[in-house]
């Protein structure tokens, strides 16, 4: 810390707010311009080959609005961090330079003070007098031990500085590069449609780099969560290899110490039956762990991101979400004589290839079990609503940093195209977002979904065939340690 260095931490804090509020507005406005792109683009009354090059142009301009709005994101992201690096207390260089000096300069007087008392106490020769002396010796070595921690409390304040000035430091990396990219892009297709043709390479590495990034960055654009059945597709068509890391995986838990190849592949087919719990969790840990993948992979010892023999990245989400149903699948909490169990229930499923599935206490017992078996603190909480309470709940909840798990039965939704995606009984998923018309985005799947809350189905769950029907949401908060 410099003399000339100050920290307003509350004009910090709004000044960080106020730019999250404006890089939402430009996230809203760059999602109307996409939005407007694919219309325009599916609009099967133009037909021509000029159209299908401009289209072409069109798709790379939605690469760099996907590159700007993983941008965005990030920038949000580090904004919020940089609000939570502040702390609460002003620190003023010149206040607390002066302050450390004062306090140097006051245990250098008591030190002098000191000295001179040893040498009158040494030089007493009435016992009073030296027993006078002596205690002022203590008094004055006192006032430079209370000295010296005042100047220990200021050099802390001035370090505190450091530390927040060192942690941004790595802040607005990636928005800077994912900028970079787009400026290459952009000088790249200007003034290549030409003549009815687009004129432009292919492979350029500007579309590989920002794409890349927004994976790693965030979910929603070319990441859309993971899918129940990603680890039963990748045992039936992966290579070897992916085989035999599966086999490791599963048979590394006790349960499935002896399951063999068969084995396996029910209990994969299981998890597609029961797993979209698993999955919206799984799609949680991912989220929580974008841009601290170092982290990710020291913690479960296996890498959040994968990359194809293209260069193309990919969320590792097969493997977290057989390593969270594997660890935590039919295992439940008892209490016996006041003390608290966990005990694995084989009986629990339908039968070897279908599951039960999970309810929330399921969900929040077995989660932040699996949490804490690896050292981590997670809480998951009911969220009390009406249907018509979910959206505004999901919206403050997500306001406080948190993730939003919601489900329902039976389920409705509908697609990017307004195509529904009907099925009794229930379901579970990760909540991605909220639209400007009341509608909640979710990731079930592998695939982007919206749901309507005030949906008949669950305002009037009496008039449902099945005669259970609800919406329900639970909030995720990692690092929180839990009620006692």
């Amino acid at each position: 810390m410099r003399r000339d260095d100050y920290l307003n931490p509350f004009d910090l804090k709004n000044q960080c707010k106020g730019a999250v509020n404006r890089l939402q507005e430009n996230q809203k406005a760059l999602q109307i311009v996409s939005r407007s792109i694919d219309r325009f683009a599916k609009d099967s009354e133009i037909e021509s080959a000029a159209f299908e090059a401009l289209k072409r142009q069109l798709e790379d301009y939605k690469i760099l609005i996907e590159g700007m709005q993983a941008a965005g994101c990030a920038g949000s992201s580090d904004f919020h961090m940089l609000a939570g690096l502040a702390g609460d207390e002003v620190l003023d260089g010149e206040n607390i330079y002066s302050q450390m000096e004062n306090a140097l300069n006051m245990k250098e007087g008591y030190l002098l003070s000191e000295a001179l008392f040893r040498r009158k106490t040494a030089m007493a020769e009435e016992p009073l007098l030296s027993l006078y002396y002596n205690r002022k010796v203590g008094q004055y070595a006192r006032l430079a031990d209370n000295s010296q921690r005042l100047y220990e409390k200021w050099r802390e304040k001035s370090e505190r500085f450091d530390e927040i000035a060192a942690a941004t430091d790595r802040l607005f990396t990636d928005s800077e590069s994912i900028d970079a990219w787009i400026q290459k892009g952009l000088a790249e297709i200007a003034g290549t449609f030409q003549k009815g043709g687009y004129m432009t390479a292919g492979g350029s590495e500007w579309r590989r780099q920002i794409i890349n990034a927004g994976i790693r960055i965030t979910m929603c654009y070319r990441d859309k969560g993971g899918d129940q059945n990603g680890p039963y597709t990748l045992w039936q068509r992966g290579e070897e290899t992916d085989r035999e890391y599966m086999r490791e995986l599963v048979r590394g838990y006790e349960e499935y110490a002896d399951y063999t190849d068969e084995d396996i592949e029910m209990l994969l087919m299981k998890l597609n039956s029961e797993g979209c719990g698993y999955v919206a969790f799984a799609n949680i840990i991912a989220d929580e762990y974008r841009r601290k993948e170092e982290e990710f992979e020291k913690v479960f010892g296996f890498p959040l991101f994968l990359e194809n023999v293209n260069g193309n990245t990919y969320v590792n989400y097969n493997r977290l979400i057989m390593d969270l149903y594997c660890a935590s699948d039919n295992h439940n909490k008892a209490e016996i004589m006041g003390a608290e169990y966990d005990i694995y229930d084989a009986g629990e499923d339908r039968s070897e290839t279908v599951g039960r599935g999970t309810t929330q206490e399921d969900r929040i017992y077995r989660f932040e079990r699996y949490m804490e078996s690896y050292g981590l603190e997670a809480r998951i909480k009911n969220i009390e609503c009406a249907p018509n309470q979910v959206y505004k709940r999901c919206e403050e909840e997500m306001e406080q940093g948190k993730r939003i798990i919601i489900s329902t039965c039976p389920v409705r939704l509908v697609d990017d195209e307004d195509e529904p995606a009907h099925m009794d009984g229930g379901h579970a998923m990760t909540v991605t977002g909220l639209t400007d018309d009341g509608r909640i985005e979710v990731s079930s799947w592998g695939e982007r979904y919206y749901i309507t809350p005030e949906d008949s189905d669950y305002t009037e769950p009496e008039k449902n065939r099945a005669g259970d029907a609800y919406i329900k949401i639970q909030s995720v908060k990692f690092n929180e340690p839990k009620e006692r």
